[in-house]
């Protein structure tokens, strides 16, 4: 896929072992510098192998966005299909996360990610995905989302509080199962 604007070749697969260093870096950087995770510790490499593999257990989508570097690719990106709530009931309801490096916003990577991501959900194990996008800074990721079918369907008022302010939680979900 070319990305928007650069003409840069992005690649959008499954993620493996070998790419949760990237992915790890990536999401580092939200929990230090921003309000978008609410997360105030740095996941270990061991946290960031335990998801890798629930997920791929499930058969759920962990994917990367990468682009050619010197030393082979380099990840800019990432997406995965994770657990929305841990009762039985909620089996066919995920929760997805589309994190983009910092530098790479506005390339399409994250249009990449969440078409990669869709395209790949099985809808005999997922009817719905739940988004809970952080109101503060989150603009960019509930545009996203509503261009992919995502609706609004509720707000949580001040539920977090990072970097001394209180931050709302915006749900989109989209239904598979109504999707054709």
């Amino acid at each position: 896929m070319q990305a928007a604007q650069t003409g840069e070749r992005v690649t959008v697969r499954d993620a493996t072992e070998d790419d949760l260093a990237g992915v790890a870096d990536i999401y580092r950087h939200y929990v230090e510098n921003t309000a978008a995770t609410f997360d105030y510790v740095v996941p270990s490499h061991t946290a960031w192998l335990v998801k890798y593999r629930t997920i791929r257990d499930a058969d759920r989508p962990f994917l990367v966005a990468t682009l050619p570097a010197e030393s082979g690719e380099h990840v800019v990106g990432y997406a995965y299909l994770g657990t929305f709530r841990t009762m039985p009931a909620y089996d066919w309801s995920t929760e997805d996360s589309i994190y983009v490096r910092p530098g790479y916003g506005g390339r399409g990577i994250g249009s990449a990610l969440m078409s990669g991501m869709l395209g790949r959900a099985d809808r005999e194990n997922v009817r719905q995905i739940v988004a809970v996008i952080a109101a503060t800074g989150g603009e960019g990721s509930i545009a996203l989302h509503s261009r992919f079918g995502f609706a609004e369907v509720g707000r949580l008022r001040s539920i977090g509080q990072k970097a001394g302010q209180w931050i709302d939680c915006v749900y989109m979900q989209k239904d598979l199962w109504s999707d054709g």
